[in-house]
């Protein structure tokens, strides 16, 4: 989930527009947090930076630059503000009509009360341009996006602004709204990452042994949007528990490994909960992560466990994990309780002797990806494990 930061404090005062055509916007039950100062700062900042772009986007020179961000297949779904207006910078140039347009936009826009730098504001706090799904989601021909700001005190709808030939109209935009409208969103500052998990080192799984069992993340679907639209991308996260043996005592525990941080884009979270196969390879993502460099013979049972960051949030859940030292020993096994921050994806105990016989040999029954048994947490979650065998 993306944590609302805002570190500078502007002075902003919003005048009323007059080309803006004032239509009824329908309330629900959303809950809407209180903000604080600075929080409603950002909000009305990213609103006046919202009904600028919806402006600016009209001139078709700046429609054309807005393709690379939306095709299928782009590289890219955002444009920081930091980069926009830093004309040093490579993707400055490349949305040079944009800058323009938008600089242009922002003193025509003081001149007459309002946001004192609004640009320097956007670019300073982080803030960016986000486009949640491509253009191929869409009929042909419909290049008309509404844009919509962050609201700040929620995650699920806010008012945006869509042309409707020469006037603008205040829409409710929304997760639903997107099925039938392309949006671009300005956001606020995603939180930083540095200390959103601890990586712990499954020391023993590195041991030399002969052969080598490498196991990767390969493919992910999630079928689960995990929060409201302005959630943006969805921050998966994987982690695997595995039996540690102690020499000495012979006691056997569990541990959490390092875990595995995905950017899953929200084009294919859509994708996969409309059963899409087309657009955005089904919702099929492309990771190729180590789950584990060396699954040894002796740790017959660990565990994975997915799910979506949400720094409020923490949970615990119970697995149990197995360790067989040699083939005349018995299996150990333990409970290992596992700590995590989000919404819960799915937990699932592997297995090693059928995890290695299964893998690329589907029992009755099983999905297949890519030549690969398809496994699953829950029924909103499923990945390929591709394995690798050194001698």
């Amino acid at each position: 989930m993306k944590k609302l930061i805002c570190l500078i404090s502007v002075c902003l005062l919003v005048a009323s527009c007059e080309k803006y055509e004032t239509e009824p916007v329908s309330q629900d039950q959303t809950f809407k947090r209180p903000l604080s100062d600075s929080e409603m700062l950002l909000k009305t900042n990213l609103d006046q930076a919202a009904q600028i772009l919806a402006d600016v986007i009209q001139d078709e020179s700046v429609m054309n630059e807005l393709d690379v961000l939306s095709r299928e297949g782009r590289e890219f779904y955002n444009i920081p503000f930091s980069e926009l207006m830093d004309e040093s910078k490579s993707l400055s140039a490349s949305f040079r009509n944009l800058r323009d347009g938008f600089l242009n936009a922002c003193s025509s826009s003081e001149s007459k009360g309002n946001s004192p730098d609004l640009a320097g504001f956007l670019a300073k706090n982080d803030c960016y341009i986000y486009c949640p799904y491509p253009t191929s989601f869409y009929p042909k021909g419909n290049k008309s996006y509404t844009v919509v700001a962050h609201p700040i005190d929620n995650d699920v709808e806010n008012t945006g602004y869509r042309y409707d030939g020469k006037r603008i109209l205040k829409v409710k935009v929304n997760e639903e709204y997107t099925d039938k409208y392309m949006v671009l969103m300005v956001m606020p500052k995603d939180e930083d990452r540095d200390d959103l998990w601890k990586a712990y080192s499954d020391s023993q799984s590195d041991a030399k042994a002969d052969p080598i069992y490498v196991v990767k993340i390969g493919k992910v679907w999630c079928a689960d949007y995990c929060g409201g639209l302005f959630e943006g991308e969805l921050e998966l996260k994987i982690a695997r528990g595995y039996p540690e043996y102690n020499l000495t005592t012979g006691a056997v525990t569990g541990k959490m490994s390092t875990v595995i941080p995905i950017d899953y884009p929200r084009s294919y979270a859509k994708a996969a909960i409309k059963g899409w196969t087309v657009h955005s390879n089904g919702g099929w993502y492309p990771e190729f992560t180590n789950w584990d460099t060396n699954w040894r013979p002796e740790k017959v049972q660990q565990c994975i466990l997915v799910y979506e960051y949400d720094k409020v949030k923490e949970s615990t859940i119970s697995t149990n994990l197995g360790y067989k030292k040699d083939n005349l020993s018995p299996t150990i096994t333990t409970t290992f309780k596992m700590t995590y921050s989000g919404d819960f994806l799915g937990l699932a105990e592997w297995d090693r002797a059928w995890f290695m016989r299964t893998n690329s040999n589907p029992e009755p029954g099983d999905e297949v990806k890519d030549g690969l048994t398809v496994r699953k947490t829950c029924s909103k979650f499923k990945l390929t494990t591709p394995l690798s065998i050194y001698n």
